[in-house]
Formats: structure tokens, C-alpha cells, sequence
């Protein structure tokens, strides 16, 4: 990945970091959501055009969440029949 995308998702990390501080005014903490939430979008459309230039890539997240979901539904499942 590039590194503008890299620079992008740390800027919305530190900016949503940042407004969380209660101690700031909320006229700095209303400029750093919407900071915060434009430059994740930015950094959503640049992961899909990464994406769309390699798509054999997509199956990485693909394959990772059908992974969690089965873990997952083993596991309520295993829990759900030991609790009865």
C-alpha cells in the first residue's frame, strides 16, 4: 500500500484520538471529527481503489471475516449447549 494511504489513516486515528480529550474546547473537538471522519472516508476510497487495481487481494479480508464469523458461531454455539 502506499504511503499517502498509511498518512491518511494515522491522521484520522490521531484526530479521533484526539476528540476524545474532554479537556478541549468543543469548537477544536467539532474540527477534529469532522477531520477525523473525511480523512477515513479518504482513506476507505483509497483502500477500495486498492483494491479495484488488484482484486485477487480482496479475498484476504474476505477469507479473514468468514473465518471470525465461523469462529464466532462455533463458539456461541459451543457455549449455548454447555450452559443447557
Amino acid at each position: 500500500m502506499g504511503g499517502m494511504l498509511v498518512a491518511i489513516i494515522i491522521f484520522c486515528l490521531v484526530c479521533l484520538f484526539a476528540y476524545r480529550i474532554r479537556k478541549l474546547p468543543e469548537a477544536i473537538r467539532t474540527i477534529l471529527l469532522i477531520l477525523g471522519l473525511l480523512s477515513g472516508w479518504f482513506a476507505l476510497f483509497e483502500i477500495i481503489s486498492y483494491l479495484e487495481a488488484n482484486p485477487y487481494l480482496a479475498a484476504i479480508p474476505i477469507a479473514l471475516g468468514l473465518g471470525y464469523w465461523f469462529w464466532r458461531r462455533k463458539k456461541k454455539r459451543t457455549t449455548g449447549s454447555a450452559s443447557n
